[in-house]
């Protein structure tokens, strides 16, 4: 068969690659494999990468502690930094502080947007304020399951990637920035928090090489294990350059799947928040079982545990599973086909979406050739 491509092993950032390596330590595929004990267990906590860190570096067990705790203080970041940073015209403003500044709209419209549906209910007419209210309620539901949507879609590729290839799409690292170089003002930043695998382009691949490591095996040992997850047997003395091109098409088919499944889990979820199971529930009642059954002062441990149970079962799960059956029948021969239609399709492309990136982002349909001069030819078989 013909050539499907040829890449080229260039390093960005300089980073160490076993091609690189003198020829007397370099180690065979099979001895690559059998990768050596793990030297570095550190598990640094969000405070290191902050003040301790004078270069870029992975975010060392990524537990969602973690990840929590890193999107809370981006978020925050965005109006108490960025904005102040670029409304006062910061001559060092980066690309990373524009988009994290563009979505500081995406945050806040659909909050504003329901509030204001809120805002419009008339206290002095029963009748329209009851009208009112259930319009508002409504909104407030397809904004907040828009969300659900967005992040369930997401979720879904997250996982298939991780638990497939070993690539975790979420896996952050710390890049640090010089303060000596900043010359904004008062509103300084000495650390910026990204994803290794942000986008195709933008990959920090040199973040993946153990830099401690003494040897071939123990330099590329993230790379051996992402070969084993990938299916790849054959003799490839440059694993990490091996991987390299088959790592940035997970990136970009997982990228897209992400956006082609927001739309169909979004659609969902505000055909959902549409159905009359969540008239049934009431808002008051939610808010007083939060406020006084949970939150409230003199509750007994016990009772506040059974009054989340309340919160979480009868108000959102509850209403949640009949309103995705009343999608399901619909209340009319024309809604009945929408809501099958929506249901359907999301289960379909779903399931698309996992069925191509567990087949297309396989090495086993593909032989891989060291051509020399740290080049890989892959040939389809």
């Amino acid at each position: 068969m013909v050539t499907v491509s040829t890449i080229q092993n260039v390093q960005s950032n300089n980073a160490v690659s076993s091609g690189s390596l003198p020829v007397a330590v370099k180690v065979s595929s099979a001895q690559s494999f059998k990768a050596g004990k793990k030297q570095d267990t550190e598990n640094h906590s969000l405070s290191y990468y902050k003040n301790d860190i004078h270069e870029d570096e992975l975010v060392k067990k990524n537990t969602l502690a973690k990840r929590i705790g890193i999107n809370i203080e981006k978020t925050l970041d965005i109006p108490l930094i960025h904005f102040p940073r670029g409304l006062g015209g910061a001559p060092d403003y980066t690309f990373f502080e524009f988009l994290q500044t563009a979505k500081f709209p995406y945050y806040i419209g659909g909050p504003i947007l329901a509030a204001l549906f809120y805002a419009g209910v008339k206290k002095d007419n029963f009748r329209s304020a009851g009208a009112a209210q259930k319009v508002a309620k409504h909104m407030a539901l397809g904004v907040g399951l828009y969300y659900v949507g967005a992040a369930l879609a997401k979720s879904i590729i997250n996982n298939t990637v991780k638990l497939s290839r070993g690539v975790d799409l979420k896996q952050p690292y710390a890049k640090y920035i010089s303060k000596s170089s900043h010359k904004s003002g008062f509103f300084t930043k000495d650390v910026e928090f990204h994803t290794a695998f942000e986008s195709a382009d933008f990959t920090r691949v040199d973040l993946l090489y153990n830099k401690k490591g003494r040897t071939p095996e123990e330099i590329n040992e993230n790379y051996i294990e992402y070969g084993k997850k990938y299916g790849i047997k054959e003799d490839a003395n440059n694993i990490d350059s091996t991987i390299k091109p088959l790592i940035k098409k997970t990136i970009v088919m997982a990228r897209a799947w992400q956006y082609a499944l927001t739309a169909f889990f979004v659609t969902l979820g505000v055909g959902m928040a549409n159905q009359p199971a969540w008239d049934k529930t009431s808002s008051e009642g939610f808010k007083k079982t939060i406020t006084e059954g949970i939150f409230g002062k003199g509750v007994k441990a016990k009772d506040r545990l059974h009054n989340a149970k309340v919160a979480v079962y009868d108000y959102m799960l509850k209403p949640f599973g009949k309103s995705f059956t009343e999608f399901w029948k619909g209340h009319s021969k024309g809604s009945s086909i929408a809501g099958k239609s929506v249901i359907l399709a999301t289960a379909a492309a779903t399931l698309t979406a996992i069925g191509l990136l567990l087949t297309q982002t396989s090495a086993k349909g593909h032989k891989l050739e060291t051509t020399g001069n740290n080049n890989i030819k892959e040939v389809q078989k």
